[in-house]
Protein backbone atom coordinates (compact mmCIF):
# COMPACT_ATOMS: atom_id res chain seq x y z
CA UNK A 1 0.00 0.00 0.00
CA UNK A 2 0.96 3.69 -0.84
CA UNK A 3 1.42 6.39 1.53
CA UNK A 4 2.54 9.92 1.16
CA UNK A 5 2.09 11.94 4.18
CA UNK A 6 3.10 15.37 2.72
CA UNK A 7 0.80 15.24 -0.16
CA UNK A 8 -1.97 14.78 2.67
CA UNK A 9 -1.06 17.08 4.22
CA UNK A 10 -1.69 19.55 1.93
CA UNK A 11 -4.68 18.05 0.97
CA UNK A 12 -6.26 18.11 4.39
CA UNK A 13 -4.89 21.55 5.32
CA UNK A 14 -7.47 23.63 4.92
CA UNK A 15 -9.98 21.72 6.88
CA UNK A 16 -7.95 21.27 9.92
CA UNK A 17 -6.95 23.33 12.82
CA UNK A 18 -2.93 22.95 13.29
CA UNK A 19 -3.44 22.14 17.24
CA UNK A 20 -1.54 24.29 19.72
CA UNK A 21 1.64 22.24 21.12
CA UNK A 22 2.72 23.00 24.67
CA UNK A 23 5.26 22.74 27.58
CA UNK A 24 3.43 21.50 30.59
CA UNK A 25 5.11 22.41 33.25
CA UNK A 26 3.90 20.90 36.02
CA UNK A 27 4.78 17.45 33.77
CA UNK A 28 8.06 18.43 33.22
CA UNK A 29 9.12 19.48 36.88
CA UNK A 30 6.98 15.91 37.72
CA UNK A 31 9.69 13.96 35.36
CA UNK A 32 12.63 16.44 35.45
CA UNK A 33 12.61 16.16 31.44
CA UNK A 34 10.76 18.50 29.50
CA UNK A 35 7.25 17.37 28.75
CA UNK A 36 5.21 18.98 25.88
CA UNK A 37 1.35 18.54 24.99
CA UNK A 38 0.05 18.15 21.65
CA UNK A 39 -3.45 19.06 22.36
CA UNK A 40 -5.35 17.09 19.39
CA UNK A 41 -8.26 17.36 21.84
CA UNK A 42 -8.42 21.25 20.34
CA UNK A 43 -8.71 19.88 16.47
CA UNK A 44 -12.35 20.02 15.07
CA UNK A 45 -14.61 17.72 16.60
CA UNK A 46 -12.38 17.34 19.60
CA UNK A 47 -10.18 14.31 18.71
CA UNK A 48 -7.07 13.85 15.96
CA UNK A 49 -9.55 11.61 14.75
CA UNK A 50 -10.89 14.31 12.09
CA UNK A 51 -7.12 14.17 9.99
CA UNK A 52 -7.63 10.68 8.77
CA UNK A 53 -11.72 10.96 8.51
CA UNK A 54 -11.33 14.32 6.31
CA UNK A 55 -8.48 12.76 4.28
CA UNK A 56 -10.34 9.66 3.72
CA UNK A 57 -13.65 11.57 2.32
CA UNK A 58 -11.50 13.56 0.71
CA UNK A 59 -10.20 10.73 -1.76
CA UNK A 60 -13.29 8.94 -2.17
CA UNK A 61 -14.46 8.52 -5.42
CA UNK A 62 -18.19 9.41 -6.12
CA UNK A 63 -19.88 6.03 -6.69
CA UNK A 64 -18.69 4.94 -3.41
CA UNK A 65 -20.05 8.63 -1.58
CA UNK A 66 -22.97 8.58 -3.43
CA UNK A 67 -24.15 5.35 -1.38
CA UNK A 68 -23.60 7.30 1.88
CA UNK A 69 -21.07 6.42 4.41
CA UNK A 70 -21.32 3.80 7.90
CA UNK A 71 -18.74 3.49 10.11
CA UNK A 72 -17.95 1.86 13.53
CA UNK A 73 -16.39 4.21 16.36
CA UNK A 74 -16.54 4.60 20.34
CA UNK A 75 -17.48 8.11 19.50
CA UNK A 76 -14.33 10.27 18.11
CA UNK A 77 -14.21 8.32 14.52
CA UNK A 78 -17.38 8.64 14.64
CA UNK A 79 -17.66 12.50 14.89
CA UNK A 80 -14.39 12.80 12.40
CA UNK A 81 -16.74 10.97 9.50
CA UNK A 82 -19.71 12.91 10.49
CA UNK A 83 -18.31 16.31 10.14
CA UNK A 84 -16.70 15.56 7.43
CA UNK A 85 -19.52 14.09 5.89
CA UNK A 86 -21.75 17.37 6.84
CA UNK A 87 -18.46 19.41 4.74
CA UNK A 88 -18.74 17.08 1.96
CA UNK A 89 -22.52 16.65 1.50
CA UNK A 90 -22.25 12.98 2.11
CA UNK A 91 -24.41 11.35 4.14
CA UNK A 92 -23.58 9.33 7.70
CA UNK A 93 -23.97 6.75 9.55
CA UNK A 94 -22.36 6.15 13.22
CA UNK A 95 -22.65 2.68 14.83
CA UNK A 96 -21.68 3.36 18.32
CA UNK A 97 -21.41 0.80 21.18
CA UNK A 98 -24.16 1.31 23.91
CA UNK A 99 -21.59 2.56 26.57
CA UNK A 100 -20.66 5.61 23.74
CA UNK A 101 -20.83 8.40 26.18
CA UNK A 102 -23.43 10.87 25.92
CA UNK A 103 -21.38 13.76 24.18
CA UNK A 104 -20.04 11.65 21.59
CA UNK A 105 -23.82 10.50 20.30
CA UNK A 106 -24.79 13.86 20.44
CA UNK A 107 -22.36 15.93 18.55
CA UNK A 108 -22.26 13.26 15.60
CA UNK A 109 -26.41 13.86 15.44
CA UNK A 110 -25.48 17.64 15.63
CA UNK A 111 -23.36 16.95 12.45
CA UNK A 112 -26.18 15.21 10.59
CA UNK A 113 -24.86 12.08 11.53
CA UNK A 114 -27.43 8.88 11.63
CA UNK A 115 -26.34 7.16 15.07
CA UNK A 116 -27.00 3.54 15.83
CA UNK A 117 -26.36 2.17 19.08
CA UNK A 118 -24.96 -1.45 19.31
CA UNK A 119 -23.03 -4.01 21.10
CA UNK A 120 -20.91 -3.55 24.34
CA UNK A 121 -17.45 -2.57 23.09
CA UNK A 122 -15.89 -1.21 19.22
CA UNK A 123 -15.68 -4.47 18.09
CA UNK A 124 -19.71 -5.38 18.33
CA UNK A 125 -20.56 -1.99 16.97
CA UNK A 126 -17.80 -3.14 14.26
CA UNK A 127 -19.66 -6.43 12.94
CA UNK A 128 -22.88 -4.41 12.98
CA UNK A 129 -21.75 -1.62 10.77
CA UNK A 130 -20.21 -4.01 8.41
CA UNK A 131 -23.85 -6.13 8.29
CA UNK A 132 -25.91 -2.68 7.38
CA UNK A 133 -23.43 -1.86 5.13
CA UNK A 134 -24.00 -5.05 3.08
CA UNK A 135 -27.84 -4.71 3.92
CA UNK A 136 -28.19 -1.15 3.08
CA UNK A 137 -25.64 -0.66 0.48
CA UNK A 138 -23.83 1.99 1.89
CA UNK A 139 -19.58 2.18 1.69
CA UNK A 140 -18.15 0.91 5.05
CA UNK A 141 -15.15 3.06 6.41
CA UNK A 142 -12.96 1.27 8.92
CA UNK A 143 -12.50 2.91 11.53
CA UNK A 144 -8.43 3.00 11.51
CA UNK A 145 -7.41 0.19 9.38
CA UNK A 146 -7.48 2.17 6.40
CA UNK A 147 -4.40 3.55 4.20
CA UNK A 148 -6.21 7.01 3.82
CA UNK A 149 -6.85 7.54 7.81
CA UNK A 150 -3.43 6.37 8.67
CA UNK A 151 -2.15 8.86 6.07
CA UNK A 152 -4.43 11.60 7.78
CA UNK A 153 -3.45 10.43 11.44
CA UNK A 154 0.73 10.65 10.17
CA UNK A 155 0.06 14.52 9.58
CA UNK A 156 0.59 15.36 13.20
CA UNK A 157 4.40 14.29 13.20
CA UNK A 158 5.32 17.44 10.78
CA UNK A 159 3.88 19.92 12.80
CA UNK A 160 5.47 18.59 15.86
CA UNK A 161 8.60 18.32 14.43
CA UNK A 162 8.15 21.73 13.14
CA UNK A 163 8.44 23.21 16.53
CA UNK A 164 10.01 21.37 18.65
CA UNK A 165 12.71 20.24 16.72
CA UNK A 166 14.96 18.58 19.14
CA UNK A 167 12.53 16.21 20.65
CA UNK A 168 13.80 12.78 21.41
CA UNK A 169 10.38 10.86 21.66
CA UNK A 170 7.30 11.44 21.16
CA UNK A 171 4.23 9.30 22.98
CA UNK A 172 0.98 8.39 21.62
CA UNK A 173 -2.01 6.25 22.69
CA UNK A 174 -2.99 2.78 20.84
CA UNK A 175 -6.19 1.18 20.56
CA UNK A 176 -6.59 -0.01 16.91
CA UNK A 177 -3.33 1.61 15.93
CA UNK A 178 -3.99 4.71 13.16
CA UNK A 179 -2.01 7.24 14.63
CA UNK A 180 1.22 5.30 16.03
CA UNK A 181 1.12 3.94 12.04
CA UNK A 182 0.12 7.05 10.81
CA UNK A 183 3.66 8.55 12.77
CA UNK A 184 5.77 5.81 12.06
CA UNK A 185 5.00 5.76 8.12
CA UNK A 186 5.80 9.85 8.70
CA UNK A 187 8.86 9.63 10.44
CA UNK A 188 10.07 7.24 7.75
CA UNK A 189 8.90 9.70 4.93
CA UNK A 190 10.05 12.68 6.92
CA UNK A 191 13.58 11.09 7.37
CA UNK A 192 13.32 12.06 11.36
CA UNK A 193 14.87 10.24 13.74
CA UNK A 194 12.88 10.58 16.72
CA UNK A 195 11.55 7.40 18.77
CA UNK A 196 7.88 6.84 18.79
CA UNK A 197 6.86 4.84 21.61
CA UNK A 198 2.94 3.70 22.31
CA UNK A 199 0.92 3.08 25.34
CA UNK A 200 -1.75 0.68 25.98
CA UNK A 201 -3.84 0.04 28.77
CA UNK A 202 -3.25 -3.53 30.66
CA UNK A 203 -6.28 -4.61 29.95
CA UNK A 204 -6.45 -3.92 26.40
CA UNK A 205 -2.72 -4.36 25.40
CA UNK A 206 -3.68 -5.84 21.75
CA UNK A 207 -0.81 -3.98 19.95
CA UNK A 208 2.02 -4.97 22.37
CA UNK A 209 0.52 -8.67 23.02
CA UNK A 210 0.44 -8.74 18.88
CA UNK A 211 4.26 -7.80 18.52
CA UNK A 212 5.46 -9.74 20.88
CA UNK A 213 3.74 -13.04 19.70
CA UNK A 214 4.86 -11.37 15.68
CA UNK A 215 1.28 -12.31 15.04
CA UNK A 216 -2.31 -10.82 15.61
CA UNK A 217 -3.68 -10.89 18.76
CA UNK A 218 -7.55 -10.17 20.14
CA UNK A 219 -8.11 -9.11 23.73
CA UNK A 220 -10.08 -11.67 25.19
CA UNK A 221 -11.74 -10.03 27.72
CA UNK A 222 -11.13 -6.04 27.59
CA UNK A 223 -10.88 -4.61 30.99
CA UNK A 224 -10.07 -0.30 31.11
CA UNK A 225 -12.21 2.73 31.65
CA UNK A 226 -10.23 3.80 28.53
CA UNK A 227 -13.38 3.49 26.61
CA UNK A 228 -11.45 5.30 23.28
CA UNK A 229 -8.49 2.62 23.13
CA UNK A 230 -10.99 -0.16 23.63
CA UNK A 231 -9.95 -1.98 20.96
CA UNK A 232 -9.93 -6.21 21.01
CA UNK A 233 -7.86 -6.70 18.03
CA UNK A 234 -5.83 -4.19 16.10
CA UNK A 235 -6.09 -2.93 12.38
CA UNK A 236 -4.12 -5.65 10.35
CA UNK A 237 -2.76 -2.84 8.26
CA UNK A 238 -1.46 -0.98 11.68
CA UNK A 239 0.25 -3.97 12.81
CA UNK A 240 1.67 -5.02 9.91
CA UNK A 241 3.33 -1.20 10.29
CA UNK A 242 4.14 -1.59 13.67
CA UNK A 243 5.37 -5.00 13.17
CA UNK A 244 8.20 -3.50 10.54
CA UNK A 245 8.86 -0.94 12.80
CA UNK A 246 8.67 -2.69 15.39
CA UNK A 247 8.27 0.74 18.65
CA UNK A 248 8.01 0.04 21.87
CA UNK A 249 4.66 -0.13 23.61
CA UNK A 250 4.33 0.56 27.15
CA UNK A 251 0.84 0.00 29.36
CA UNK A 252 -0.73 1.93 31.90
CA UNK A 253 -3.26 1.03 34.15
CA UNK A 254 -6.87 2.67 34.72
CA UNK A 255 -5.83 4.33 38.21
CA UNK A 256 -2.72 5.70 36.39
CA UNK A 257 -4.73 6.89 34.06
CA UNK A 258 -7.68 8.62 35.79
CA UNK A 259 -4.80 10.14 37.83
CA UNK A 260 -3.46 11.79 34.75
CA UNK A 261 -6.68 12.65 33.80
CA UNK A 262 -7.61 14.77 37.39
CA UNK A 263 -3.65 16.14 37.41
CA UNK A 264 -4.48 17.72 34.17
CA UNK A 265 -7.86 18.75 35.08
CA UNK A 266 -7.21 20.35 38.06
CA UNK A 267 -3.02 21.55 37.70
CA UNK A 268 -3.22 22.24 34.21
CA UNK A 269 -6.75 23.34 33.30
CA UNK A 270 -6.29 21.06 31.09
CA UNK A 271 -9.70 19.21 30.12
CA UNK A 272 -9.14 14.99 27.90
CA UNK A 273 -10.84 11.71 27.68
CA UNK A 274 -9.34 8.62 29.33
CA UNK A 275 -7.74 7.53 26.33
CA UNK A 276 -6.46 11.04 26.13
CA UNK A 277 -4.84 11.00 29.38
CA UNK A 278 -2.98 7.60 28.24
CA UNK A 279 0.13 8.55 26.54
CA UNK A 280 0.93 11.07 29.45
CA UNK A 281 0.39 8.29 31.91
CA UNK A 282 2.40 5.92 30.13
CA UNK A 283 5.56 8.97 29.85
CA UNK A 284 5.42 9.32 33.54
CA UNK A 285 4.25 6.08 34.91
CA UNK A 286 6.89 4.22 32.79
CA UNK A 287 11.29 4.86 33.35
CA UNK A 288 12.36 6.41 30.01
CA UNK A 289 15.92 6.06 28.90
CA UNK A 290 18.18 8.12 30.36
CA UNK A 291 19.06 10.07 26.92
CA UNK A 292 15.61 10.95 26.37
CA UNK A 293 15.17 14.94 27.59
CA UNK A 294 12.44 16.25 25.56
CA UNK A 295 8.97 14.11 24.92
CA UNK A 296 6.01 15.28 23.31
CA UNK A 297 2.85 13.25 24.52
CA UNK A 298 -0.02 13.28 21.99
CA UNK A 299 -3.37 14.51 24.13
CA UNK A 300 -6.17 12.56 21.57
CA UNK A 301 -9.26 13.82 22.58
CA UNK A 302 -10.96 15.70 24.53
CA UNK A 303 -14.86 14.26 24.41
CA UNK A 304 -16.29 13.12 27.81
CA UNK A 305 -19.30 13.43 29.42
CA UNK A 306 -18.46 16.38 32.11
CA UNK A 307 -20.25 14.57 35.24
CA UNK A 308 -18.34 11.56 34.03
CA UNK A 309 -15.04 13.73 35.17
CA UNK A 310 -16.68 14.96 38.08
CA UNK A 311 -17.10 11.21 38.86
CA UNK A 312 -13.51 9.93 38.16
CA UNK A 313 -11.89 13.28 40.08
Amino acid sequence: MSYDVKECAKRINPWIIKTPLVENENLSEISGIKVYLKLESMQRTGAFKFRGAMNYMLKLDKEAASKGVITASSGNHGLGMSLSGKLNGISCTVVMPVNAPLSKQNRAKEYGAEVILNGSCYDDAQEHAKELSLKNNLTYVPSFNHPDIIEGQGTILAEILEEVPNVDMIVVPVGGGGMLAGLLIAKDQLKSDVKIVGVEPVGAAGMKTSLENSSLYTVDKMDTIADGVAVRTPGEENFRIAKKYNPEILTVDDKQIIEIQKSLFTKSKVIVETAGAVSVAGAIFNELPKDVKTVVCVISGANLDLVQLKEYI
